[in-house]
């Protein structure tokens, strides 16, 4: 294997197109930072949006991407388009962390698959013509000379459906900005800050089939109709909806449950209100049935109070096995846990988060692997 020094010069390829949510923006961020801290390798970053831009240096090469929204377009810009661009520049590698890749040998290529949409059943598919991204994100990998994963449940199980060799499954974990909650939660404690919303439990992600809202909603009316005497805690869900219908479809339920008064969404939440929000909440819930990683599995157990999420691989896995867990599709099941939970006075719970999940971690192993991967190309 070549020395780190001798690898030092070469350039790596970073698709970030497609880069639209919030988690995928958090993505490419610790990996920029990652590469920037942690190898001497020159980067040229593909952007199809303004969040990057700050990047631009000396080692940072930046060029923009400027296409409609069009699906079949951004797929022919990162299968074709960006890896030969990327070979005309003198790459040595590229990288597409967003399921899909080159689909020939155009130079060796990493993908990174951070979707479940491989594994997810029909009914809980969110990505349009998800049969398409399916096989093209299952011809990439067969491409890729890596395969790299935020999980290792991701790892086996979308490993094992697209038969991708054991050899060429890479697994690191997503870096959660635990410093950064810390001083805000530090920052309500010394501001003595009031709760005025009451008792209620909260919810927050982004909302779409997957994330499993409908067991949460229908568990939460059991929860009211079997348990709650006191007829005055809430639900809170703090997101954005991905798709219209879906919103309408959850609506719609929320009013045959006769629960519309006490179900409580709110969109575009930043980061401060949303600490406030758990941090005053009396138990948290992840009802989500398919992850590859879930920030919220590490960074809800900062505020040491009870967590309810459903009972996967990857949540088990991202939680260490410290929450309480019930079966994801049965709402009697979650609104006993409900009931657990509030009946319990002494509601502090002292979780230890692996230093695995730490954004520092993170952007540290992904700067390892990625030099790794140049040096391996170079033998």
């Amino acid at each position: 294997m070549l020395s780190y020094k001798e690898s030092k010069n070469h350039s790596i390829a970073i698709d970030s197109t497609r880069s639209g949510s919030g988690g995928a923006k958090r993505f490419i961020k610790n990996l920029m930072d990652g590469l920037l801290e942690h190898t001497d390798l020159n980067i040229v970053l593909f952007l199809d949006d303004e969040q990057f831009d700050t990047y631009s240096s000396k080692k940072v090469k930046i060029i923009k991407i400027k296409y409609n929204k069009g699906y079949l377009i951004r797929i022919l810009n990162t299968s074709l388009l960006i890896p030969l661009r990327s070979r005309l520049l003198g790459c040595s590698l590229i990288y597409s962390p967003w399921d899909i890749g080159p689909l020939i040998r155009i130079l060796p290529s990493i993908l990174g698959i951070h979707n479940p949409n491989s594994i997810i059943p029909n009914k809980y598919k969110a990505i349009k013509a998800h049969k398409i991204h399916e096989l093209l994100s299952k011809l990439s990998s067969r491409k890729a000379i890596a395969v790299e994963f935020p999980s290792q449940s991701a790892a086996k199980e979308i490993g094992d459906h697209f038969r991708i060799e054991n050899s060429k499954r890479h697994v690191i974990y997503h870096g959660a900005e635990i410093t950064k909650w810390k001083k805000a939660i530090s920052r309500i404690e010394k501001s003595k800050t009031e709760n005025i919303m009451g008792d209620y439990f909260i919810f927050w992600s982004w909302f779409y089939p997957a994330k499993n809202i409908t067991t949460l909603i229908e568990a939460f009316s059991e929860y009211i109709k079997t348990y709650d005497s006191s007829k005055d805690i809430k639900l809170i869900c703090v997101g954005n909806f991905v798709y219209k219908k879906y919103k309408e479809e959850i609506y719609l339920l929320i009013e045959s449950l006769n629960i519309s008064k006490r179900v409580i969404f709110l969109e575009n939440v930043n980061d401060d209100e949303l600490t406030k929000l758990i941090y005053f909440s009396k138990t948290m819930i992840i009802p989500s049935l398919y992850e590859t990683f879930g920030y919220m599995y590490v960074e809800g157990r900062l505020f040491n109070k009870p967590f309810i999420v459903a009972d996967t691989n990857v949540a088990k896995e991202i939680t260490e096995d410290q929450c309480i867990y019930f079966s994801g599709n049965n709402p009697k099941d979650l609104s006993s846990k409900m009931n657990e939970v509030s009946l319990d006075k002494d509601n502090f719970i002292n979780y230890n988060i692996s230093k695995d999940f730490y954004q520092e971690s993170s952007s540290k192993n992904l700067g390892k692997f990625f030099n790794d991967c140049i040096d391996n190309t170079m033998k």
